[in-house]
């Protein structure tokens, strides 16, 4: 008998490793019944989020009553612009998961799992929104007002073509850290969208307020898995920390799929034109970079918000 690095014994007899595949698995210690696991590979991380229950909920269409908004009155400019920001960020799931999953992420089954039913959520939640901006129509989607920049040119060149060269390398130099800092983009994405709805909801009336309460209501889900499992891995080591720290730093989570908005500045100007509202926007993001090692980190697109107002 010999004893492996987890502590836990292990037979040496070839004869008897022949007869049983599983004879050189740890019995005990973290990486007991795995026999490829040692001290390298972290253990799967488990959060008291049910991912099983929330896949059985399963998803569906948020209806929109299209003839009752004909009725009402019509929505302002303002709260258009800022809910087309907001269906517009909604509607980046697939873009932000194809940059988690492209990396070592994707190898997380619990998050995997999760992305498969939080994608579907996140697509009725932008078509809720659109219906609202649009109605029921087959094409139509809500344009930015704004003319977009050279700059956004290049950022869509990026993530179109540089981002999907670059992932690899991602996955070489950060493995599995690389994780914690997507679980803390999405933490501070998904709460960042709650607090934005929660504030257009509360200048809204009829059925657009009614939808954007459901909106508002199904991202409850998402903002705990996301912040639970960013919390795990940034208090787990401090190079899961610093890893979320540097993820951050390249890309505000207000810029869905990395793409930044021409409206967006516009629509956080509207946002933020109460003090209690600019708050929940900052707080949005504090329960998570309040654990990332160094000086504040700041969202340079927060940091446009006024500084003062009633």
């Amino acid at each position: 008998m010999s004893v492996d690095l987890t502590g836990s014994t292990a037979t040496s007899d070839p004869t008897a490793q022949a007869l049983d595949p599983h004879a050189s698995l740890p019995r005990s210690g973290p990486y007991a019944g795995h026999l490829h696991f040692d001290e390298t590979v972290a253990p799967v991380l488990r959060t008291d989020f049910d991912v099983a229950a929330y896949v059985r909920r399963g998803t569906a269409r948020l209806e929109v009553d299209t003839a009752q908004l004909a009725v009402e009155a019509p929505l302002g400019e303002d709260l258009r612009l800022v809910l087309g920001v907001l269906q517009r960020l909604e509607a980046s799931a697939l873009a932000e998961s194809r940059a988690m999953l492209a990396t070592s992420t994707g190898n997380e089954a619990r998050i995997t799992a999760f992305l498969a039913t939080w994608m579907v959520d996140r697509f009725w939640q932008s078509r809720a929104l659109r219906d609202l901006l649009t109605g029921d129509h087959p094409t139509d989607r809500p344009e930015p007002l704004h003319r977009p920049r050279p700059v956004h040119a290049l950022r869509r060149l990026h993530v179109d073509r540089l981002q999907p060269l670059l992932s690899p390398l991602w996955t070489g130099l950060g493995g599995e850290a690389v994780t914690a800092g997507h679980m803390a983009r999405m933490a501070i994405q998904e709460a960042s969208l709650q607090a934005a709805l929660v504030t257009v909801s509360r200048r809204l009336s009829g059925e657009a307020r009614r939808v954007v309460d459901l909106v508002v209501g199904r991202h409850d889900a998402a903002v705990d898995f996301f912040t639970a499992e960013a919390i795990a891995r940034l208090t787990r080591s401090r190079r899961e920390a610093a890893t979320a720290r540097l993820v951050l730093a390249l890309g505000s989570p207000l810029d869905g799929g990395g793409i930044i908005d021409p409206d967006l500045r516009a629509a956080l100007a509207v946002l933020g034109a109460d003090p209690h509202d600019r708050a929940a926007l900052r707080r949005a993001r504090y329960e998570i970079t309040r654990l990332l090692p160094g000086p504040d980190l700041p969202d340079l697109h927060l940091s446009s918000l006024p500084r003062s107002g009633v």
